[in-house]
């Protein structure tokens, strides 16, 4: 039989290739298309941008809301 941590080797190596290239973190910015551009291409820069602002500068809700909870210890014993 052969050893375990062989067979676990093998899994994050096949599981790197599946993976392949890593996405980004959020979405890409769009592409300015000129100050000549047709006015269709501007319209819909500027819809895209839009779109990519609102998805940029969202708010982010959760546990982490305040400054006193990036400070604590998990288990509860006094701050920082």
């Amino acid at each position: 039989m052969p050893p375990r941590w062989a067979s676990l080797l093998l899994l994050a190596c096949c599981l790197a290739l599946l993976a392949g290239r890593p996405a980004a973190a959020g979405p890409s910015q769009p592409t300015y298309p000129g100050d000549d551009a047709p006015v269709e291409d501007l319209v819909r820069f500027y819809n895209d941008l839009q779109q990519y602002l609102n998805v940029v500068t969202r708010h982010r809700y959760g546990r982490r809301s305040s400054s006193r909870a990036l400070c604590e210890d998990p288990v509860g014993a006094a701050g920082c």
